[in-house]
């Protein structure tokens, strides 16, 4: 198992389908930022990643302190960190916040479907979100542009993206022209889980190009993953995270000097490979903690740690909460 499909695994990256849209031009909305949202769309208030994907037709995106971004069909453009944004089509006279035009306060039992605009050019798009426990976002997400677009060019790449939104779309589609539940129905059972599911790939492969694309100067999580050596290691790491990995040990994965492989590391991700094992250990330690009724004494040992005490001082150290204050507190 590769890297990524390793990390991807272990924090449980979901996905849903918020709503659809059909605007006609001219049109603009403004989506708040992911934090307004989050708290409606998910009760324990995780880490909130935006998307859209243009359906059919064309629209344009503004973000703060960035150039306008034109979108057309099969585009999909991702706001990781859930920046402000508006979307719209045409010269529209006034910016509309996209939540006036829902049908009551979300979350909703299936994607509603929004219309909305002056009659003129249509565009079609299915906006959803992603979510992930806030202990992981920062590794994962922290070193990601603000907004990131993906077009199905004519390549393999683009083949795959353009079959992920393919599917996606005609499962909602499903959705509305099916008079009967179906399983592409989210209110009929197993639907929820497709549609999860098909938002799931669709964003792992607008990550996947991201990182093809990834100059050589770049740093960060997904730069640290693709490079041969670092990446080799991470992918050692992340399939046996809980056994003891010596910095040699992950040198050896690597194929690389000890102090050439702790150099290009810290330079890729910002902090030693001791340093990395051990808050990767912790969060996996706070999402068990989370989702498990597992001893404090349990959690330490499966994490490394040879006793408790030592495992509680440590954790504490990074989420800032004892263990046992950890799981039974806000998430």
């Amino acid at each position: 198992m590769d890297a990524l499909s390793g990390v991807l695994r272990a924090v449980r990256l979901t996905g849903a389908v918020f709503f659809q849209a059909d605007f006609t031009a001219p049109w603009a909305l403004e989506s708040p930022e992911s934090s307004m949202l989050a708290q409606a769309l998910l009760p324990d208030a995780r880490q909130v990643v935006l998307f859209h994907l243009v359906r059919g037709g064309r629209c344009w995106v503004d973000v703060p302190g960035q150039p306008r971004i034109e979108l057309g069909p099969g585009d999909v453009i991702v706001f990781p960190l859930g920046d402000r944004h508006v979307m719209g089509s045409g010269a529209a006279e006034a910016v509309t916040p996209v939540t006036a035009l829902f049908p009551g306060p979300p979350p909703f039992v299936r994607p509603p479907r929004l219309a909305y605009g002056g009659g003129g050019a249509a565009t079609g798009l299915v906006c959803g979100y992603l979510y992930l426990e806030r202990v992981f976002f920062s590794p994962l997400f922290g070193t990601l542009p603000r907004v990131l677009v993906a077009r199905p060019d004519d390549g393999a790449a683009g083949a795959m993206l353009r079959s992920s939104a393919g599917i996606l779309a005609a499962a909602l589609e499903g959705c509305e022209t099916t008079s009967d539940a179906t399983p592409l129905d989210p209110s009929a059972p197993g639907g929820a889980e497709v549609l999860a599911r098909l938002t799931e790939l669709l964003f792992v492969e607008v990550l996947r190009r991201h990182m093809a694309k990834l100059a050589p100067e770049e740093v960060g999580f997904f730069a640290a993953i693709r490079d041969p050596g670092v990446g080799r290691a991470l992918e050692a790491f992340h399939r046996e995270p809980c056994r003891p990995w010596p910095v040699e040990q992950l040198a050896r994965q690597a194929a690389m000097s000890r102090s050439g492989f702790a150099a290009r590391f810290v330079e890729l991700l910002g902090e030693s490979p001791a340093q990395y094992t051990l808050r990767w250990r912790l969060r996996l330690a706070a999402q068990r903690l989370r989702e498990t009724t597992d001893s404090i004494a349990e959690v330490a040992t499966e994490s490394g740690y040879a006793s408790e005490a030592a495992f509680s001082r440590a954790f504490k150290r990074e989420h800032g909460l004892a263990p046992g204050r950890f799981r039974s507190g806000p998430p």
